[in-house]
């Protein structure tokens, strides 16, 4: 059975069955109820395109939803063109839906926790082991829901291309063999006082870049950055670039190596 049929199946033998959008056969849960919801926008690709969709259903279904974009703040010293682009690209979103309630949540999170500085090395509050900067994302998220009520979270996470990538994160190997409870909840279940939506947790970067030629939306694409490069990892390439010789605006180069670089190319050559 085709993926996205194993999907659909999981959801009409839910609770979930009413809330469901069909996009490109590709399934978001969103109900007319929610008046708060909460979406991890990073200014990549991936997170830009979750958050276009679900703005795009408020606005056609006409739903009065406030839109908690949820931002972190990350590797300011040697990354620190990230956060304009994040300004750039939820400064689109303002200008598209314009009739829409946006409400911007930014998080700090020191380069010291991160998980190419540390690995995973601590265990979380749920038994996981995880790293600094993983943990600091899911409980700036949680925060931010129970504060606000929020009566969803979505994370625009995306399954691993078909090639293997070096550096790819292992627990993006998604597959589906069965519909079971445990397979539905990592598409979606209840956490908190809400819910927690990972709608592309089956999903490939091929399916995202088609998206964005399919809606027209390549404006937005060409505004996100997937590059984790930096003077760190690519001196030949950044050369002295970083928070002291960064002029917001000007180009940065993209590195072309790193797995996220890889990522994206095999998006864009594998797109329809």
């Amino acid at each position: 059975m085709p993926m996205n049929k194993r999907v659909k199946k999981l959801y009409e033998n839910s609770t979930y069955k009413n809330i469901i959008h069909n996009v490109a056969d590709v399934y978001f849960p969103l109900d007319p109820k929610w008046k708060n919801i909460g979406i991890s926008l990073s200014g990549g690709c991936d997170s830009a395109l979750l958050a276009y969709v679900i703005c795009d259903i408020i606005k056609q279904k006409k739903l009065y939803t406030k839109i908690h974009i949820i931002y972190n703040v990350r590797l300011w010293k040697t990354r620190p063109w990230q956060q304009y682009i994040f300004k750039q690209v939820l400064s689109w979103f303002k200008e598209m839906f314009k009739d829409l309630w946006f409400v911007e949540h930014t998080n700090f999170i020191a380069p010291d926790l991160e998980w190419g500085s540390k690995g995973p090395n601590i265990i979380d509050e749920y038994g996981k082991l995880k790293s600094g900067n993983q943990i600091e994302l899911r409980s700036h998220a949680e925060y931010i829901g129970h504060k606000y009520e929020l009566d969803a979270w979505y994370c625009g996470l995306t399954k691993n291309p078909e090639t293997e990538f070096d550096e790819r994160l292992l627990d993006r190997d998604s597959t589906l063999t069965n519909d079971t409870i445990e397979n539905l909840h990592r598409l979606i279940k209840p956490h908190m006082n809400g819910v927690a939506c990972h709608p592309f947790t089956f999903v490939q970067k091929d399916w995202i870049v088609s998206q964005y030629k399919r809606l027209g939306i390549m404006n937005l694409f060409n505004l996100t950055r997937s590059c984790e490069g930096d003077k760190e990892t690519y001196p030949e390439i950044f050369k002295d670039l970083d928070y002291k010789t960064y002029v917001p605006g000007k180009d940065v180069p993209v590195c072309g190596k790193c797995f996220w670089c890889k990522e994206r190319q095999w998006g864009i050559d594998n797109s329809d």
